[in-house]
């Protein structure tokens, strides 16, 4: 969904309320960050313009931090639109971008990734330099990521998100997750998110498997049935993987996992 402040009390809409946000997970263990920019209206903000503002911000606030922007088809189909952040230069440009491998129904309506745009998204990013963010809602879509690799646009190494919970999409258990790990191409990275009260079964469920996890506002706007803010569904994330006997990646190692270029790290913390 998105987030509205009359849903989401916590839910960050400026562009100083979302680097303030940032800053707050990245000191509870978050690194990877995933923006949305929006309107003065909490609106999202499609302009690369407004992308870049956070982008810069974040890193400033944020040294090291992966820095993810959103192309999802929730909101608007057409391909170039989506597709502006990707033009950005210097520090303003992400080192990822989402890339939702397939159409998909929400409550609230569609999500439109045509086989041709999630084609397109992806030969842009490569062009760009900017990592794929692979969001997977089904094994269909898990499916369209081996004809990805086969044509060259989702280099290694590789990394998905598995989106569980969602209403016509895989169902937050076990045996849906281990389909979809085992369903990628060799070699993913993965972490696993999910909807609403699914997010904590499903970010345990990734922890024990020895995945990675997602979680925030985007996904669940609920902490023990009040309120939740980003700050501590990270914070959550990171006591399930310490009690698990997992240790928390720096970010330079999610660098490392990701393959995303440590010299932008250098120079963010200058």
């Amino acid at each position: 969904m998105v987030a509205t402040r009359e849903r989401v009390p916590h839910v960050p809409l400026t562009a100083e309320e979302i680097a303030d946000d940032a800053e707050r997970c990245f000191a509870a263990g978050a690194t990877v960050v995933h923006l949305h920019a929006r309107d003065a209206a909490g609106r999202p903000d499609w302009r690369r313009e407004a992308t870049a503002e956070l982008v810069v911000e974040v890193r400033r606030r944020c040294p090291g931090i992966v820095v993810c922007a959103t192309t999802s088809g929730r909101d608007v189909a057409d391909v170039d639109r989506r597709a502006d952040v990707l033009a950005l230069e210097g520090e303003a440009r992400p080192d990822m971008a989402s890339l939702t491998l397939g159409s998909l129904n929400f409550s609230t309506g569609p999500s439109v990734s045509a086989i041709a745009t999630v084609h397109e998204l992806a030969r842009r990013m490569a062009a760009a330099g900017i990592r794929p963010e692979l969001e997977v809602f089904d094994l269909g879509m898990a499916h369209l990521a081996h004809r990805l690799v086969r044509d060259g646009l989702a280099p290694a190494p590789r990394y998905a998100n598995l989106m569980l919970g969602f209403p016509n999409g895989a169902p937050a258990d076990a045996r849906s997750l281990v389909a979809l790990v085992d369903a990628l191409p060799p070699g993913t990275a993965w972490a696993a998110a999910g909807l609403g009260d699914f997010q904590l079964p499903a970010n345990a469920l990734a922890v024990a498997m020895g995945g990675h996890v997602r979680t925030g506002l985007e996904d669940n706007p609920l902490l023990d049935g009040e309120p939740a803010t980003n700050e501590a569904l990270v914070a959550r994330a990171a006591v399930l993987g310490l009690a698990a006997g997992r240790r928390l990646a720096t970010p330079a190692e999610a660098r490392a996992l990701l393959s995303v270029d440590p010299v932008r790290e250098e120079a963010a913390a200058g």
